[in-house]
C-alpha cells in the first residue's frame, strides 16, 4: 500500500526517464546498426565498381605492355584523355564513357613497380601523393582535399614480368556527406525523441495511475473513518464494562474483566488503524510538498531524555519477564531531533517492548543512542528468539505476525511494527532488523540530523 500511496509526482517523473531512456538506447542501438549497415554496403559497392572498372582496363592493357615500367608507345591512341607526366595534357578531347566515369568522381592512373606517376586518365597526373603499400585498399584525400577510395591493380607484360600498378580511385565524398547527415540525425533526433516521449509518458502514466490512486484514497479515506467511528463505542462500552467491574459479584466480575481485555484490545486496534491512516495522509502531502514534515507542528525532542524516560517507565514491565534492561547513551552532549515526540515514544516503546516480551527469563535488553556528525542511530538489541530470515522481509507489514500462537498471548495484531516503520519514514529515518534464530534480534534506527 505504502508504494501505491507514493505513486505520486516524482515516481510519475521516474518513470518517465525510464521510458525514454528504454527507448533512447533502443534508437541509439538501431541508429548504430543502420549506420555500420549503409556504410559497409556503400564500401562495398564502391569496391565492386573499383574492381569492374580495373578488370576492364587490365584487359585493354595486358596485350600492349611489352616493357616494365615503360608506357607503350601508342598510349594516346589505346587510353582516350591519357595524360603523360611531364607532357602537357589535352583534356579536351572527344567524349568516351572512360572520360564520364573520370568526370563522374572516377580516377585512373599508371605507377611503374616503384610506385612513380607514370600518367593519368583524363586529368594532369600527381593529384595524390606517393604511396608504399600497394597490397590494400587506401582511403586518403587529394590535392583539393577530397576524400577517395583507391586500388591497386598489378600489372604484366607479354612475357609475365611485373609492369607496374593500375591505381583506380573513386571518390567517396557524396558517400561521406550521406553518413554525416545520418550522424546528425542520430545525434538531434535521437534526444528530441527521447523529449516527445518523456512527455507522452509523463502524460500516459498519469492517466494509468489515476484509477490505482482514487481507488487506494477512497480505501484510506474508508479505514479512517470507521476508525473514527468505532472510537466512540467502543469508550462507551469501556466505561460501562469499568462501572460494571466494580461490583463484587465474582462470577459476574470474571466475565466483565476478559471483556474488558478485549475492549482494550480492539481500542488498541482502532488506534493504531487511526495512527497508520494519518502517517500515511502525512506521507502522501510530503510527496507533493517535500517540504512539509509532519501533519502536526514539528516540535524539537530530546532522543536522550526519551530513551532514559521508556527505560524507566519500562523497568516494571522487564522486571516482571525477569529480563535486564539498559539504556546505553554514546554522547555526553543531548541529541535533538525535529518532529512528533508522542510518535517517536510509541514507536521505542512498541520496539522495546517487543524486545522483552520476546526475551527468555534471565535475558537482556539493551538500547544504544549513537550520534554521528549527519546522523543518529538508536539500535535495540535483545537475547531472544530471534526471527526467522524467511520472516525478516515481510515483519514491516501490516498484519503479519512471526508466531501466530505468541503473538495472541501478547496481543498483538501485526499492526506494531509497521506502525513503527511508518513513524520512522515519517521522520525521514529508516529501520533494518538483523535477527539469527535463538540468539536475539537487532533493530537499528537511523535519523538524518539538520544543520
Amino acid at each position: 500500500m505504502g508504494n501505491i500511496l507514493k505513486m505520486t509526482n516524482s515516481p510519475r517523473l521516474r518513470l518517465a526517464i525510464l521510458y525514454s531512456c528504454v527507448i533512447g538506447c533502443i534508437l541509439l542501438i538501431l541508429g548504430y546498426a543502420t549506420h555500420r549497415v549503409l556504410s559497409r554496403i556503400s564500401s562495398q559497392m564502391i569496391d565492386r565498381e573499383i574492381d569492374l572498372l580495373s578488370m576492364s582496363m587490365n584487359a585493354r592493357l595486358e596485350q600492349r605492355l611489352q616493357t616494365p615500367n615503360i608506357l607503350p608507345p601508342d598510349i594516346d591512341r589505346l587510353i582516350v584523355g591519357f595524360c603523360q607526366i611531364q607532357t602537357p595534357c589535352q583534356t579536351k578531347v572527344q567524349d568516351s564513357m572512360l572520360l564520364q566515369l573520370i568526370r563522374d568522381d572516377y580516377h585512373l592512373q599508371l605507377l611503374d613497380t616503384q610506385g612513380n606517376i607514370l600518367g593519368a586518365i583524363g586529368e594532369p597526373p600527381g593529384r595524390f601523393p606517393k604511396l608504399s603499400d600497394f597490397s590494400s585498399l587506401h582511403t586518403i584525400k587529394d590535392s583539393q582535399g577530397r576524400p577517395y577510395h583507391l586500388h591497386h591493380t598489378l600489372l604484366k607484360t607479354t612475357q609475365g614480368q611485373n609492369w607496374g600498378y593500375l591505381q583506380v580511385g573513386r571518390s567517396v565524398q557524396q558517400v561521406d556527406r550521406y553518413m554525416m547527415n545520418l550522424h546528425w540525425l542520430i545525434i538531434v533526433g535521437i534526444p528530441i525523441t527521447m523529449l516527445v516521449i518523456g512527455g507522452a509518458s509523463w502524460y500516459l502514466a498519469g492517466i494509468a495511475m489515476r484509477p490505482i490512486y482514487a481507488s487506494y484514497t477512497q480505501m484510506q479515506r474508508f479505514t479512517a473513518d470507521v476508525s473514527h467511528e468505532l472510537r466512540t463505542p467502543i469508550a462507551a462500552l469501556k466505561a460501562m464494562l469499568e462501572v460494571a467491574t466494580h461490583p463484587p459479584d465474582p462470577t459476574a466480575q470474571s466475565t466483565f474483566l476478559a471483556l474488558q481485555r478485549q475492549t482494550d484490545r480492539m481500542s488498541e486496534l482502532v488506534q493504531d488503524l487511526l495512527l497508520l491512516s494519518q502517517l500515511d495522509l502525512v506521507q502522501q502531502r510530503k510527496t507533493t510538498t517535500p517540504d512539509r514534515l509532519h501533519a502536526s507542528s514539528p516540535e524539537s525532542i530530546c532522543l536522550t531524555e526519551l530513551l532514559q524516560d521508556l527505560e524507566e517507565e519500562l523497568a516494571p514491565l522487564a522486571l516482571a519477564a525477569q529480563v535486564e534492561l539498559h539504556c546505553h547513551i554514546h554522547s555526553v552532549q543531548p541529541i535533538d531531533l525535529t518532529g512528533n515526540s508522542s510518535q517517536l515514544y510509541r514507536a521505542f516503546s512498541n520496539l522495546i517492548t517487543n524486545a522483552i516480551q520476546h526475551s527468555a527469563a534471565g535475558g537482556m535488553v539493551q538500547i544504544h543512542l549513537t550520534a554521528r556528525p549527519k546522523s543518529v542511530t538508536i539500535a535495540v538489541q535483545d537475547q531472544g528468539i530471534g526471527i526467522a530470515e524467511t520472516d525478516i522481509p515481510h515483519i514491516f507489514d501490516r498484519f503479519y505476525r512471526v508466531r501466530q500462537d505468541r503473538s495472541r498471548q501478547t496481543g498483538g495484531v501485526g499492526l506494531g511494527l509497521a506502525m513503527v516503520k511508518a513513524i520512522v519514514e515519517d521522520h525521514r529515518g529508516q529501520i533494518e532488523v538483523r535477527s539469527q534464530l535463538g540468539k536475539g534480534s537487532t533493530f537499528t534506527v537511523r535519523f538524518p540530523l539538520r544543520n
